[in-house]
């Protein structure tokens, strides 16, 4: 763990970037969803939910895990990351990207604009992943954790290179089946072999280490990894060939099953615990986990639905949807950004004086009370947002859209305590 306690004087600004512009997009999508309240019912196809997805998923959850990734790696893999020039260079061709990108699906403009946009959001990614493996192919020993981050960046890879496929194929239709088939795959690419793969390799890492925990079965985590990725190229494979059929509930199985062995690990972690009290943070990341929970009952009726083509196959993906961006994801993006951003923060203003002088600690850097105000404001979103879809209640989602904007800009406002703060020399408490 040695690259833990030192910080490479490059990194710093790197990550408060990505973090920073994260949090900006999160209230970008905030502010967004007030004006499409009323299309949250109806399909998910339309070009300004597919803005916003596209923002919460690269510009709010992408963006957030490159900056993650980029200070956790050296703790994950314990190397050095491999380029700061390379990791520069993603960023401003990802940021470019995104925002053509987006602008053009407001707008629904498939031309140059979207065009450009996925290109440059394509090589936005490749720089990453060219980063990330370079720098696991680094690391003296080989673990679980590199496994489950490399195959992570080769799917995003793979869902960046569909989706930029999928943006020319607007103008020129050149792929050989129907454009929402492909819509289904890149989605399920990004989801479970992105999101899902990623956050299992770190937070598999993390929260042992955050907690104190004394068990570890890693083995759990092996099954999880094999489970999960042969349950997606099934899924891919047997889909693209014959759509949704009886077959994809014994891929939905596997996958479900991967999933309940990474959280078997972490039950075992929370058991074995050292540190027995559970602070903000912590209590986000096990929201997190119970709304991916509530995704994964909704996917036998996404498949029961779509085989039956019955309407409700609409409804049950997008509450499957906004489960997975705006619940879980949200949810542990929320919670562990203070757990990482105080810390290279505090590495920041306060290394130098470690030994020398009393200093505060990392958890000091932001405001618990305000973190404390998100996690109930939260709770009450997700409360009102997911009742006003299940019974089709427009009141209760615009309603409970405002409880998610001030979610958003008070998570912007403690990001900013954390980035703004400057240097003290003595303990002090909450704000």
């Amino acid at each position: 763990m040695k690259s833990v306690n030192r910080q490479h004087p490059l990194l710093f600004r790197l990550v408060i970037a990505h973090y920073l512009l994260a949090a900006v997009c999160f209230v970008a999508i905030a502010i967004m969803l007030q004006f499409v309240s009323e299309d949250l019912n109806g399909h998910y196809f339309q070009p300004k939910l597919l803005a916003i997805t596209h923002t919460a998923a690269l510009g709010w959850g992408s963006l957030m895990i490159f900056g993650a990734c980029y200070q956790l790696l050296p703790v994950v893999l314990e190397t050095e990351l491999y380029s700061y020039k390379i990791a520069w260079l993603s960023f401003g061709l990802f940021c470019t990207g995104l925002v053509l990108f987006v602008c053009a699906f407001w707008n629904f403009d498939p031309g140059l604009c979207m065009q450009a946009g996925s290109i440059l959001l394509l090589a936005g990614i490749l720089l990453f992943a060219w980063n990330t493996f370079i720098t696991s192919s680094r690391t003296e020993k080989h673990s679980i954790y590199q496994d489950f981050i490399t195959t992570a960046c080769i799917w995003l890879l793979a869902t960046a290179i569909l989706g930029t496929l999928m943006v020319f194929n607007f103008r020129f239709p050149f792929l050989p089946k129907d454009h929402l088939l492909f819509l289904k795959l890149h989605a399920h690419m990004g989801i479970g072999g992105w999101f899902l793969l990623l956050i299992i390799g770190v937070s598999s890492k993390l929260i042992p280490m955050f907690l104190v925990s004394t068990k570890q079965n890693t083995a759990c985590l092996s099954w999880s990894y094999y489970l999960i990725n042969a349950a997606l190229v099934s899924f891919l494979v047997d889909t693209y060939l014959y759509g949704v059929n009886m077959k994809t509930y014994i891929v939905a199985v596997a996958a479900i099953a991967g999933v309940i062995c990474w959280l078997i690990f972490i039950a075992q972690c929370v058991k074995s615990r050292m540190r027995k009290a559970f602070d903000m943070p912590v209590m986000h990341t096990f929201l997190s986990f119970f709304l991916l929970t509530l995704s994964l009952v909704a996917l036998p009726f996404i498949v029961f639905y779509q085989i039956k083509g019955d309407g409700l196959s609409v409804k049950s993906t997008n509450i499957y949807g906004t489960l997975v961006f705006m619940g879980w994801i949200s949810a542990i993006i929320l919670g562990q950004t203070f757990k990482t951003l105080p810390f290279i923060v505090w590495i920041k203003r306060y290394q130098h004086l470690a030994g020398k002088e009393t200093t505060p600690l990392p958890a000091d850097l932001f405001s618990k009370r305000l973190l404390s105000v998100q996690f109930y404001i939260f709770l009450v979103f997700n409360a009102g947002f997911y009742a006003g879809l299940f019974f089709h209640s427009d009141i209760l989602l615009k309603l409970s859209l405002l409880w998610f904007l001030l979610t958003a800009v008070i998570y912007l406002l403690n990001v900013l305590i954390v980035i703004l703060h400057k240097s003290k020399t003595k303990v002090y408490g909450n704000f």
